[in-house]
């Protein structure tokens, strides 16, 4: 398990054994958690996205007293379906938003095509002169409908990216943005300033608020994803179980024993129902997929 993944699993604990706590237990339990997010700043952002996300989840007092009175392991499962995704409320208010494993295919007012990959969130802002989707989480696919008069542009946290032409996807990751263009051309423009560029069909870069961190040659055909399938092509085994961890709910993890397996796989998955997926790419590797629970999965040697 990664160590990510171990402090979602903490936090989530955390939080049930507070929320359950009598009142004399708590003040002693809630001194222990301090220390314990006083030890690495990411347990404390951690606790308070699941906290927030628990809170959501109880829109009564008399709901919430009947939580408590629950067993604590019933909790745990919840919190860490909820840990595993690390939703932000952004996400919960956003106009259009996919859930783990959903492809969603979306017609704006202008006819123009976007599809929200799993766990995407998008806002829209549009107006008589211009067309911005804002990209709060995930990733999402342009095909922009003509219209030289009003700019059709994806907004992220790191950049703006106005389209030139027709299908472009844009895709957020910790600490950049990356921007990949399949047809035509598409101007992109840090938010903080520094130089923009140009990419054309059949380029992408990295980028975040201050400029260009990268920049690569990229497919011009269609993301696979947005048919409903994930390509892979002599992929090591780690990265084909991070690609599948996008597409379901909760924690799915890869054994220590495996961290530096050399195993890699070549096929396709599908990217819509995970649990198959999971389990052709068992058979195909000779792996095990251990089911803690539906929202707690370990891939395994045999």
């Amino acid at each position: 398990m990664s160590e990510l993944n171990r402090i979602r699993q903490q936090a989530a604990e955390w939080v049930v054994a507070l929320q359950t706590a009598g009142a004399d237990e708590r003040p002693h339990l809630q001194a222990e958690c301090d220390t314990w997010q006083a030890k690495d700043p990411r347990r404390r952002q951690v606790l308070e996205q699941i906290r927030r996300m628990w809170q959501a989840t109880e829109p009564t007092v008399k709901r919430r007293r009947q939580r408590r009175r629950q067993l604590t392991g019933l909790g745990a499962v919840l919190l860490l379906v909820l840990a595993g995704a690390q939703l932000p409320w952004i996400y919960w208010t956003a106009d259009y938003r996919t859930t783990a494993g959903e492809i969603r295919t979306l017609t704006l007012p202008d006819g123009s095509q976007v599809v929200l990959n799993s766990g995407s969130a998008i806002d829209l802002d549009y107006s008589n002169t211009t067309r911005t989707v804002e990209l709060v989480r995930g990733e999402l696919l342009a095909t922009v409908a003509k219209a030289p008069d009003r700019p059709f542009q994806v907004v992220t946290r790191d950049l703006t990216a106005t389209a030139l032409g027709t299908r472009y996807s844009v895709r957020l990751e910790h600490g950049f943005t990356r921007v990949a263009v399949q047809e035509s051309k598409v101007a992109v423009t840090p938010r903080d300033g520094g130089d923009g560029l140009a990419l054309t069909a059949g380029q992408q870069a990295d980028l975040n608020r201050d400029g260009v961190l990268a920049r690569d040659a990229t497919p011009r055909q269609r993301p696979d994803w947005a048919d409903g399938r994930l390509a892979f092509s002599n992929t090591p085994l780690t990265e084909v179980v991070e690609r599948l961890a996008r597409h379901r709910p909760g924690l799915l993890t890869l054994d220590d024993a495996l961290a530096n397996s050399p195993r890699r796989f070549t096929g396709v998955l599908p990217a819509d129902n995970s649990d198959a997926a999971l389990a052709l790419l068992a058979d195909t590797l000779n792996l095990e997929v251990r089911y803690l629970t539906p929202w707690y999965v370990t891939v395994r040697p045999r």
